[in-house]
């Protein structure tokens, strides 16, 4: 602190550098106070309005960074910046209308500015479903097409024409800049579901040209995988954790080898029954039991969920999904869910106890969620087979279900040890069937996805999903 004070007096530019330190380092929450402090002391200074609106973006308040991203404009901190963070805004409260203007406003300024031609883009696929005039929409505004454009627009083009499609925009870009490796890594990516012999050229190619990036090491591992190779993707999976004990990706891909090969040290990672647990999440103070807590629970999601289609990058299909940030939340109901969990997640943490194993080595008794969403399926929708590479341990919550699901046919499951890659032909291995209240926790690593259920157009499944880390 005596840094900021000279004389006695607290200098807001000071204020403002702290603010910015705890925002670009992660610490949203607390760069919110320090925006508040310097808006008091220089009320004038539009770059802290700025800011103020980014760390509330970034803490799920979209409500209150409109309002700090309107008031920086108005305070002269007029730019493609400002009028970015404004669209952001507008989109997390799902007033697409408004949003799609204010990111053509932005791209008015700044034609290239990729986030918003991708917000813009996002935004009309999640309300119309058509990526062939989102894409169109993105082509007629962009000037250039830098590698993070094109490989936006395979993503469009995956969704129209499959993998096939998006692999063939990537690889005719490829023959204009064949040293970008953000195309290469998304070509290995791409032909892993269609060409996986072309998959691992690429993947190949992308280690060649950078062979300290974690990220094309392991692309190359999974490229391996999905060609069978499953002793050499074990080599690269134990490399990889030897630089990282708990790199989500390379436990994922070392499993998925393990199996191929039927080595026993599978069951170290796939060991069901001490790392899967389902349990009733906690009835919270104000509900008079736990039914009734989650029909008001299932009211506020289903209100939140106003896109009709899927976000791009995400692993359900038949649904779509929403951010969640209980601590900001309006709602009581959703406000509650961080004290719904908190029990039986110290209990599974109880329940797991110390070990040597990649798991429960991290377990100290204490957590914290890196990141929460919830996702509404509606009839033949699912969750294709994936694992979070960043998380810890990973969850399915059951708010609402279809009645198709309690027929016991396995429709609307949640299923683990599937891996997506072709060649490795390995099933399921495991099931939970859902109820309303179930939250079930397990490794991050775990292959798992959802069974499609049948059902009417009103048939739908709610859930909320969150991942915890150490705290």
């Amino acid at each position: 602190m005596t840094s900021m004070i000279a004389d006695g007096v607290v200098r807001p530019e000071q204020l403002l550098r702290q603010a910015q330190e705890l925002l670009a380092h992660g610490r949203a929450q607390a760069a919110i106070g320090e925006f508040q402090r310097v808006i008091e002391l220089a009320p004038a200074l539009g770059i802290a309005e700025l800011g103020l609106a980014v760390a509330c973006g970034q803490c799920g308040d979209d409500a209150s960074a409109e309002r700090a991203a309107r008031n920086a404009i108005a305070k002269g901190y007029d730019n493609a910046g400002a009028r970015y963070v404004l669209a952001r805004s507008l989109f997390g409260q799902r007033r697409h209308d408004e949003a799609d203007a204010a990111f053509r406003h932005v791209l008015q300024l700044e034609p290239s500015h990729f986030p918003a031609l991708a917000g813009l883009g996002e935004s009309t696929w999640q309300r119309t479903g058509n990526a062939e005039q989102a894409a169109t929409t993105i082509a007629a505004i962009a000037p250039i097409r830098s590698p993070e454009l094109v490989l936006f627009l395979a993503k469009l083009a995956r969704q129209a024409h499959g993998h096939a499609g998006e692999l063939a925009m990537i690889e005719t870009e490829l023959e204009r800049t064949p040293t970008s490796l953000a195309l290469r890594l998304g070509a290995a990516r791409a032909a892993m579901f269609c060409d996986p012999a072309r998959a691992l050229d690429h993947a190949q190619t992308a280690v060649r040209a950078a062979p300290s990036d974690k990220s094309a090491y392991a692309l190359y591992g999974d490229a391996l995988l999905a060609n069978g190779h499953a002793e050499d993707a074990a080599t690269v999976a134990a490399q990889l954790l030897r630089v990282d004990g708990h790199d989500g990706h390379a436990l994922a891909l070392q499993a998925s080898a393990w199996r191929m090969l039927g080595d026993p040290r599978y069951r170290e990672l796939y060991d069901y029954t001490r790392f899967v647990h389902a349990q009733p999440i906690d009835t919270p103070t104000g509900w008079q039991d736990l039914p009734a807590y989650l029909r008001d629970l299932s009211r506020c999601l289903r209100d939140m969920h106003g896109a009709r289609f899927h976000p791009l990058d995400q692993t359900l299909q038949g649904g779509s999904q929403v951010e969640l940030y209980p601590a900001h939340a309006q709602d009581p109901a959703l406000r509650a869910f961080a004290q719904a969990i908190a029990g039986p997640i110290d209990r599974y943490l109880r329940m797991l106890g110390p070990g040597e194993d990649c798991l429960r080595r991290r377990n100290q008794g204490r957590w914290r969620c890196n990141g929460m969403w919830s996702v509404l399926l509606r009839a033949n929708g699912f969750h294709f087979n994936h694992f979070h590479g960043q998380g810890w341990i990973s969850s399915a919550c059951y708010v609402d279900l279809p009645e198709s699901i309690g027929t016991g046919n396995g429709a609307g499951w949640i299923k683990f040890g599937e891996p997506v890659l072709p060649a490795t032909t390995l099933g399921a291995e495991y099931f939970v069937k859902p109820e309303p209240g179930l939250l079930v926790l397990f490794p991050s690593w775990m292959w798992h996805g959802t069974v499609p259920f049948t059902g009417t157009a009103q048939a739908t499944r709610l859930t909320i999903a969150f991942d915890i880390v150490p705290a």
